[in-house]
């Protein structure tokens, strides 16, 4: 059973949403903007005035006499978001939910993550409060002068900062920020983690003409054959890269995947956690990539027999 209605989906949203325009324009640029790349093409049909039509339009405008009213939260939603508050992280970046005494839905203390590094930040007051702080100095483009101390230096030391993008990392459970750092030949791109931030003041100055971070896309193509829910594990589990999916038979697809440079070796370990059902056929680095670590894994399975 689904948890939520589709009702909350993206399409009812973006629905709501093209209810209250008032022309084409202003439509179809909603759709473009708001929704999935394919999201065009499949509902500006269903948006004319004919037989084939939703008859939610007419003369392209809204049926709608009055403007639509949000839902109200039912209660596995309310129970949904008591669980969800229940994360350490989420007093660091949001507001609590005015939910009354709902339970939540479920222990947030009940999950075990694998996979992590056993070091990790403690996300109490201090740490949401330069949060917060980065936040609003990338949101107004701002310089921060700020204090900071890696664990492999025993001195701290004083930076000038434009921070342009905070970051999460899963495996790490750890926040980062990403900016430039004034040093005495220019600006240079650094990584702070916010954990060793422990002083941060805003200044006055704006650099708008400073350039953004551009970071260095990449793709690989892979071959992907649906054995054992592998398809929609696999979508579970890049989800958090852009990806294009084609079909090419009954049970064979073919996945693209973009990712940033600095990501590829996360991205290569979870390929090769799907084995014989992916199969990378492009670019050559990255099978290259693939085969060395293959390789590596056989010379130290072999090791440890002959040890054993």
């Amino acid at each position: 059973m689904e948890l939520f209605s589709e009702i909350n989906s993206l399409y009812y949203q973006l629905m709501t949403k093209v209810l209250q325009t008032e022309n084409p324009a202003q439509q179809q640029q909603l759709l473009d903007q708001g929704g999935f790349k394919e999201t065009p093409f499949e509902m500006v049909n269903y948006l004319k005035d004919n037989e084939e039509g939703w008859h939610l339009l007419k003369d392209q405008r809204s049926i709608l006499r009055n403007t639509p009213q949000p839902f109200p939260l039912t209660k596995l939603e309310k129970a949904w978001l008591a669980a969800i508050q229940q994360d350490p992280k989420f007093d660091c970046l949001g507001e609590p939910f005015d939910l009354e005494e709902t339970e939540p839905l479920f222990d947030w203390q009940d999950y075990q993550y694998f996979d992590q590094f056993v070091s990790e930040d403690h996300f109490d007051e201090s740490y949401g409060n330069i949060l917060h702080f980065l936040l609003d100095s990338i949101q107004k483009n701002q310089l921060v002068s700020l204090t900071y101390q890696s664990a492999k230096k025993r001195v701290a030391t004083d930076h000038l900062f434009l921070p342009l993008k905070l970051e999460y990392s899963t495996k790490n459970n750890k926040f980062r920020v990403i900016g430039k750092r004034k040093s005495t030949s220019g600006w240079k791109k650094v990584i702070f983690n916010c954990s060793d931030i422990y002083q941060i003041d805003q200044l006055e100055e704006t650099f708008p003409d400073i350039e953004q971070m551009n970071p260095q896309l990449c793709c690989i193509v892979c071959e992907l054959k649906d054995e054992r829910d592998a398809l929609e594990r696999a979508t579970f589990h890049f989800s958090n890269y852009r990806k294009i999916l084609d079909r090419l038979d009954s049970s064979l697809y073919r996945m693209t995947i973009f990712y940033e440079k600095k990501d590829e070796t996360e991205l290569l370990i979870n390929v090769l956690s799907f084995g014989a059902r992916i199969r990378v056929t492009e670019p050559n680095d990255f099978v290259e990539m693939i085969k060395h670590r293959l390789v590596l894994q056989q010379q130290l399975t072999k090791k440890k027999t002959s040890t054993n």
